[in-house]
């Protein structure tokens, strides 16, 4: 059977631009080519591209495809176990990327206002959260990991400490665009606010995480989230300042 590349192409329901792109790259070659310079393909090319068709549904790469049909010995069933192993890597990433979009979104949930830089942080975060958990443990008392990473504590209750945390940033966030300086009342009174989130999170035994003695401890994680470098000053103004208010009420209140 000769056909031509339109015929072809219906006949193994793909398109005669994707059977030019496969000539590009090696893996089909027209078996010749007509008076009118057309491409003709023959049953033996058909007999190809239903590999190639066959080995890309199974996920192959064209480079993979290549290597395959000009093995001399082509040993297919290492090729399927090996391929295998690697849909299942790539599954299980999916996996990991789909929970966490999820948590994303839950976190999120209908707030638009959320800036789409705390978003990837929170990603960031998310995505190494075991790695940095390890990190912690190597460093810091078990209990306080744990507190961290509320340890015991359900799904929802996670959420909310870290909507609360990621509302309270944006807000501070939007607060520094505006112009309003770190010891501004209301900077200090949402401060305050996530403060108080956080220790939810991070439990009563800890100061304020920007700076206590485990501010230092955070901030030589590795890998940090990149968070902007300008907003990361502004939190540490923030929290300076309110640690120091807070130092002067408590003093106050002894005096007093």
């Amino acid at each position: 059977m000769i056909s031509t590349i339109g015929s072809f192409a219906k006949l193994t329901s793909t398109t005669g631009r994707t059977l030019r792109f496969y000539d590009r790259k090696g893996l089909l070659k027209p078996s010749g080519y007509n008076e009118q310079g057309h491409r003709f393909y023959t049953d033996e090319d058909l007999f190809r591209l239903q590999q190639i068709l066959t080995l890309k549904y199974l996920d192959f790469s064209l480079d993979e495809i290549g290597q395959y049909l000009e093995q001399d010995s082509k040993d297919f069933k290492t090729s399927l176990e090996m391929q295998y192993e690697l849909l299942l890597q790539k599954q299980q990433h999916i996996e990991r990327i789909l929970a966490t979009i999820e948590r994303i979104r839950a976190i999120v949930k209908d707030d638009s206002t959320i800036d789409p830089g705390l978003i990837i942080v929170m990603i960031q975060s998310i995505q190494r959260e075991e790695e940095q958990k390890q990190w912690l443990s190597d460093r810091l008392p078990d209990t306080i990991v744990q507190s961290i990473f509320m340890s015991g504590s359900s799904l929802e209750e996670k959420i909310q400490v870290e909507r609360e945390t990621t509302v309270g940033l944006n807000d501070l966030l939007n607060m520094s665009r505006q112009g309003l300086h770190p010891e501004h009342p209301l900077v200090q009174e949402r401060a305050l606010k996530l403060t108080l989130s956080l220790k939810r999170l991070l439990g009563e035994a800890l100061n304020d995480p920007w700076t206590s003695e485990m501010g230092s401890v955070f901030e030589e994680m590795k890998p940090q989230p990149c968070v902007d470098p300008e907003f990361k000053t502004y939190l540490h103004e923030v929290f300076a300042h309110l640690s120091i208010r807070r130092e002067q009420q408590a003093a106050a209140s002894k005096n007093s």
